[in-house]
């Protein structure tokens, strides 16, 4: 709690000629200095139009009340900014009578975190007419008992006779609407030219003029949740461009989260490959003398296997030729492949010896390739060639 009551507040008011800046650390004590970290601006009164009203349906629906007042005047509010605001001043009758301002310029705006309009920043006596300077304008707060009912910026810029006539024509129009029924005191917060206090008084007979500096300003109890259209739209502007700040930080999350996997993956599987290299260089030793061992085999094979030893095939072969009408003329094992050449007295006696051949069983681990033979022209005996390829299919 300490803490926080010993936090440094700042506000920015519009002083009467240039714009002042109040410090305060803690609730109390607010000091004039050169400047202060963003706080609460107050918005010169220049920038508003006062519409005091009195409303039927305030308690059950005071916002749309209002809202329809300033509508009812040619005043939108901009998406997401709060360009009036209001409070209840009194009631009579059944009716509530309801003080009102709005933005009708854009005010300046820096870093600040909440804006209020200046005259909810000084103590307004009560039951009276309050003058003072803000930026060069001189401005006018009227209070009912101790609300604020209207407040307004004269149209010359020195305090004289016209001025004190303008403000008589601005008491009457709110007498005139009920607004307003007694002056207990005039208060000037400013100087004013020679000829504005005779006037004042013959103007405002029996209203005291008191004659005081302006009070320090200080912080309003509660707040008017004033949100220039201006600053709405920066508001905006920077909540898209956190929306899409966000938006390129998940992307880049995602991007680095799923190349971030796939390099892990990729340096993992190549873990497992140099690992999977070098057990198998410890094995290469034992993988060597295997193939040397197959290769003997193959080499051995040959011989020591009856189906492929060439003399036993050779011999296979023969025992399918007829006694007579065959002869062969070519006998050829190379690498698995065996070609049988000859001649035949007739086409019948060589498909003979080709189904002879298919059928035999050491012999059906060849495919057999038997083209129609060749009939020649000057003996009409037929030339035929088998070739045959081990771990065939069967033969065609």
């Amino acid at each position: 709690m300490s803490s926080r009551r010993n936090q440094l507040q700042s506000l920015t008011f519009p002083g009467e000629e240039s714009r002042e800046v109040w410090t305060c650390e803690g609730d109390e004590n607010w000091t004039l200095t050169p400047q202060g970290p963003p706080g609460v601006i107050g918005i010169e009164m220049l920038a508003f139009d006062s519409a005091p009203f009195w409303s039927l349906n305030h308690d059950e629906a005071p916002d749309e009340a209002v809202a329809m007042r300033w509508e009812g005047v040619g005043l939108e509010a901009a998406e997401g900014a709060r360009l009036w605001t209001h409070w209840e001043v009194a009631q009579m009758q059944g009716r509530t009578l309801v003080g009102t301002v709005a933005l009708v310029d854009e005010p300046q705006a820096g870093k600040e975190l909440r804006f209020e309009p200046s005259v909810r920043m000084l103590p307004l006596p009560p039951n009276s007419l309050v003058i003072w300077k803000e930026l060069g304008r001189l401005t006018v707060a009227f209070t009912r008992g101790i609300h604020l009912l209207h407040v307004t910026v004269l149209a010359g810029r020195r305090l004289d006779a016209d001025a004190a006539f303008e403000l008589r024509d601005v008491f009457l129009v709110l007498q005139m609407h009920g607004y307003l029924t007694k002056l207990d005191a005039i208060h000037v917060w400013t100087e004013g030219e020679s000829d504005f206090a005779p006037q004042l008084a013959c103007l405002f007979e029996d209203v005291a003029v008191v004659k005081e500096p302006r009070p320090d300003p200080r912080l309003p109890g509660t707040s008017s949740d004033l949100l220039p259209a201006g600053v709405a739209a920066m508001k905006k502007t920077r909540e898209k461009r956190a929306r899409q700040l966000m938006i390129f930080a998940m992307a880049a999350l995602l991007y680095v989260s799923f190349f971030g996997a796939w390099w892990l993956g990729i340096e993992w599987r190549g873990s497992r490959i140099e690992a999977e290299n070098e057990r198998l260089t410890l094995l290469q030793p034992q993988v060597d003398a295997v193939r040397e061992a197959q290769t003997r085999w193959y080499e051995m094979e040959p011989a020591i296997e009856p189906d492929l030893y060439p003399v036993e095939v050779f011999h296979q072969v023969v025992a399918l030729l007829p006694p007579e009408g065959i002869r062969l003329k070519e006998f050829q094992m190379d690498n698995g492949k065996l070609v049988i050449a000859g001649e035949a007295t007739s086409v019948n006696h060589a498909l003979g010896f080709k189904d002879k051949l298919a059928a035999c069983t050491p012999l059906q681990r060849y495919t057999w390739n038997f083209p129609v033979p060749r009939i020649r022209d000057e003996d009409n005996r037929a030339e035929f060639r088998a070739v045959g390829n081990i771990d065939g299919e069967g033969a065609q």
